[in-house]
C-alpha cells in the first residue's frame, strides 16, 4: 500500500505511524524513513512541533476536514504535550480564556529556560497555525480542535470573575492563618520562571530557609481549576509544571491546587506527587461553594434567568452582600450588567446579556441586549469607582455602535433602535459634552446615558421588584 493510500485509507497521521506500519511488513525503518523523505503532493506535512522530530503527514483533500481536526488532536496530545497543554486549557474553560491568565495553565516557562521552549514562543506558533486566535482580552481555541460543546463567551466571563474571587479569598484566608506574608499575594504572577494563578512567599517555621543567619522565605503557589470536570488530563499540566519547578527552584515551595471537583484517579495522581488538593467546600465552606455555583450558572445564562427566574438574581445578590466582604467588593461591578438585564427582565419581550455579536469578520460585545414590540435597547454597562472619561465614549460610539447597528439592522430591521451608555459613576465634563452632541447630530439611531441620578430614577419607575434597593445598596452610594 502506498503513503497516499494508506492516509486516504486510515487518516493523516505521524511518521512513526507510517514507520512502524511498513517495518512490521517487512521494509526496514530506514528504508521507511527515506521512502517518508519523499513523499511530496497531494501528501502535506506539518512538523517542529513533535517529539522526536516525529512529521504529521495528511492529503491534500483531508485538510480542515473532521478526520484532519481529529487525528491532528490525538497527535498533538501524544506527541506534542507543551502544545496541547494550551490547547487543553482553552477548551477546559469552554473555549475563551483570558490572555494575562494562560500561561498559567501550561507548563512552559515565561522566563527562559534552558531545554525548555517559552510560552511566549507556544503562542506564536499557534497562533500562526490558526489553533487559536485573539480576541481583545482573551485567547480563543479554534473549535475543530475542541471536543467539548462550542466556545461559550458567557462561560468564560462567569468563570474569571469566579477566579478572581476564589483567588481574593485564598489570599485572605492564608493570610489570616500567618501561612504567607502579609500583603504579598500576587495573582497571575512568576515564580521560578512559571506563572501561576496565585504565588506568595511564607516565613513559617519549618519551610523557611536561613542563608548567612537571614531568613529565605519559602513560597506558596497556586492554581485554580474551576466549573468543569477535572481528570488525569485536566491536571497533567500542574504535574508537569510542579516536577520542572522542583528541579531548579532555589528555595520551598508549598503548590496547592484549588478544584471544586477532581476525579479519585486525579486526586491519587495529585497526593503521590504531594500536591496540596484545596477543595473549595473545604477551604471557605459550603456556603462559599453554593455562591461560586449560583454566580456560574447565573451569569453563563443571563438573558434566560433574568426573564424566567429573575429570583434567582436576587439570591446571587444576596449571597455576595453576605459571604464577600469589603476588600473585594469592587468584583460587585462585573455583575452591574445582570443589574441593568434585571431592571429590563419586566420590561421586554426578549434579553441577551453579554451577546457577542459578528458582522463582516468584526466581533463586539452587547452587556445587555433588549428586545420590544416597537424598539431595540442595545446597554453599555459600566461601574467604575471613576467618572467614565471622553476616550470610552468615543470609542463606544465610533468603533462599537456602527457595528452594532449594521448587524441589528442587517436583515431590514425597522425597529427604533437605542444604544444606551449606564455608568454608576457618573461622565467627565467632556465625555457629557460629546454626548449631547452625538444624541443631537445621529439620525439613523438614539444615544443616552444614564449617570448615578438617572440611574435610581428609573430603578423607583421600574416594575421589576427590588430594582431599587439592588441599586441604592449595591451599586450606588449617597443618590
Amino acid at each position: 500500500m502506498t503513503i497516499e493510500n494508506y492516509i486516504l485509507k486510515n487518516g493523516p497521521c505521524l511518521s512513526n505511524e507510517l514507520i512502524e506500519y511498513y517495518s512490521k511488513n517487512g521494509t526496514s525503518k530506514d528504508a521507511v524513513r527515506k521512502r517518508i523523505s519523499r513523499v511530496g503532493n497531494p501528501i502535506f506535512k506539518l512538523s517542529g512541533f513533535f517529539q522526536n522530530k516525529q512529521t504529521f503527514f495528511y492529503h491534500k483533500d483531508q485538510y480542515q476536514d473532521e478526520i484532519y481536526f481529529l487525528n491532528l488532536r490525538k497527535a498533538i496530545k501524544n506527541s506534542a504535550r507543551r502544545y496541547y497543554s494550551v490547547i487543553k486549557a482553552i477548551e477546559y474553560h469552554n473555549g475563551y480564556i483570558k490572555k494575562e491568565h494562560l500561561a498559567s495553565y501550561s507548563f512552559s516557562p515565561i522566563k527562559n529556560l534552558k531545554s525548555h521552549k517559552n510560552f511566549k514562543t507556544i503562542i506564536d506558533e499557534l497562533k500562526k497555525l490558526n489553533f487559536i486566535f485573539e480576541d481583545n482580552d482573551c485567547y480563543t481555541l479554534n473549535e475543530n480542535l475542541s471536543i467539548r460543546s462550542k466556545n461559550n463567551y458567557n462561560y468564560y466571563k462567569a468563570v474569571e470573575l469566579s477566579k478572581e474571587l476564589i483567588i481574593n479569598q485564598f489570599n485572605d484566608f492564608t493570610k489570616s492563618i500567618g501561612l504567607i506574608s502579609y500583603d504579598s499575594g500576587k495573582s497571575n504572577s512568576e515564580y521560578s520562571k512559571f506563572q501561576f494563578c496565585f504565588t506568595a512567599p511564607s516565613y513559617v517555621n519549618g519551610i523557611t530557609s536561613f542563608t548567612a543567619g537571614k531568613p529565605k522565605p519559602a513560597f506558596v503557589v497556586a492554581d485554580i481549576l474551576l466549573g468543569n470536570h477535572i481528570d488525569e488530563d485536566e491536571v497533567d499540566f500542574f504535574l508537569r509544571k510542579i516536577s520542572v519547578v522542583k528541579t531548579q527552584s532555589k528555595c520551598n515551595f508549598l503548590p496547592f491546587l484549588i478544584v471544586d471537583n477532581v476525579s479519585q484517579e486525579a486526586f491519587k495522581k495529585l497526593k503521590k506527587q504531594g500536591i496540596i488538593v484545596g477543595f473549595i467546600n473545604k477551604l471557605f465552606g459550603s456556603e462559599y461553594e453554593e455562591l461560586l455555583k449560583s454566580l456560574l450558572s447565573t451569569v453563563t445564562n443571563a438573558g434566560t434567568i433574568l426573564k424566567e427566574n429573575p429570583e434567582a438574581y436576587l439570591t446571587l445578590i444576596e449571597q455576595f452582600n453576605k459571604l464577600i466582604d469589603g476588600k473585594t467588593n469592587n468584583l460587585k461591578g462585573d455583575l452591574f450588567e445582570l443589574a441593568v438585564g434585571y431592571y429590563y427582565s419586566n420590561l421586554c419581550q426578549s434579553l441577551d446579556v453579554g451577546k457577542i455579536i459578528k458582522f463582516e469578520a468584526e466581533k463586539r460585545e452587547i452587556d445587555v441586549l433588549a428586545f420590544f414590540q416597537e424598539k431595540i435597547i442595545a446597554s453599555e454597562c459600566k461601574a467604575y469607582k471613576t467618572e467614565i472619561e471622553l476616550g470610552v465614549i468615543e470609542k463606544w460610539i465610533t468603533d462599537k455602535v456602527p457595528i452594532i447597528y449594521k448587524s441589528l439592522t442587517y436583515n431590514s430591521n425597522e425597529k427604533e433602535i437605542i444604544f444606551e451608555f449606564w455608568s454608576t459613576s457618573g461622565f467627565t465634563k467632556e465625555a457629557i459634552e460629546y454626548l449631547e452632541n452625538k444624541k443631537k447630530s445621529i439620525r439613523k439611531y438614539k444615544i443616552e446615558y444614564y449617570s448615578e441620578k438617572e440611574i435610581m430614577e428609573k430603578a423607583r419607575k421600574s416594575k421589576a421588584k427590588k430594582i431599587t434597593d439592588i441599586m441604592r445598596d449595591y451599586f450606588i452610594k449617597n443618590v
